[in-house]
């Protein structure tokens, strides 16, 4: 009974003092990416998946328990070891860590410089994978859009409105996907013109 409320004393305490150093560290330091949030995101891979199936309730498959296990095991690697972080990652026992105890975990891991610089490259490679994701998707529908261009026009030029066809393609099975993707085709238009 001391020992958990030991444990959520520190960690509400842990919780406050880890919110003002971050608006501390992201007022006073442009360099500073990784925050103390981006940390207990990370850490939160020590709590596997539940999976939910209504006739059997829920669960934890083996592979999201191997995935945790893994985590926790990384994250051992970067917090000291008379810390309270250390006892929580290393004598719990049970598939689930607390909200505090993520916290007290995070907290500590803030702490490690190696672990916070590690982080920050990862979340870097993660951004730029993203963005780079992003603008080849954004490079894939201006060239639909572009090709698409002819027929578009087609519609125009037969005196219908282009937010009709939209709108026809849309609720057209056969053409739906067109609508999605921007890369129209002269039969749908066709088809929308004959109407």
């Amino acid at each position: 009974m001391r020992k958990t409320c030991a444990i959520k004393i520190i960690a509400v305490s842990l919780s406050c003092k880890i919110k003002a150093r971050t608006i501390f560290n992201i007022k006073n330091s442009k360099k500073m990416k990784v925050t103390i949030k981006d940390i207990y995101n990370e850490a939160s891979y020590i709590n596997p998946n539940v999976s939910t199936i209504s006739s059997i309730g829920d669960f934890v498959e083996e592979s999201s328990r191997q995935a945790a296990a893994y985590s926790r095991r990384e994250l051992v690697q970067y917090v000291s070891k008379d810390s309270l972080a250390f006892k929580i990652l290393t004598e719990n026992l049970k598939d689930f860590f607390s909200e505090k105890q993520m916290w007290v975990i995070a907290y500590e891991l803030q702490k490690n410089a190696e672990y916070v610089a590690k982080l920050q490259a990862e979340l870097e490679v993660r951004e730029r994978r993203a963005k780079a994701k992003a603008e080849a998707s954004k490079a894939k529908l201006n060239a639909n859009k572009e090709a698409s261009q002819e027929v578009l026009d087609f519609v125009k030029s037969n005196k219908k409105l282009l937010k009709d066809y939209y709108t026809f393609v849309k609720k057209n099975k056969k053409y739906s996907k067109e609508y999605y993707s921007k890369k129209f085709t002269l039969e749908s238009a066709t088809e929308f013109v004959n109407l």
